[in-house]
């Protein structure tokens, strides 16, 4: 088998393309799609990139946020 890579300009219809590629035979063409990130996972990265360096002690940040949960979890008072 030979390897192509596509890059497709915007005024031709994706789904044209692959509609074609996928109608080939199945034993004679093997298409690999890109995976699609999901969009959750990249703001999840730009929030990290957000609070990078601004949170000295990450651990101690962390205890402190669980804290916070449980006691709102578990109605509990700090004394």
């Amino acid at each position: 088998m030979q390897k192509i890579t596509i890059n497709i300009n915007p005024s031709i219809f994706y789904e044209h393309i692959m509609f074609f590629l996928k109608n080939l035979p199945k034993n004679l063409v093997h298409i690999e799609e890109p995976k699609k990130v999901p969009p959750l996972a990249q703001l999840s990265k730009k929030a990290f990139g957000i609070l990078k360096g601004k949170i000295k002690d990450p651990v101690a940040w962390q205890r402190e946020i669980r804290e916070e949960s449980d006691r709102d979890k578990y109605n509990l008072e700090v004394v």
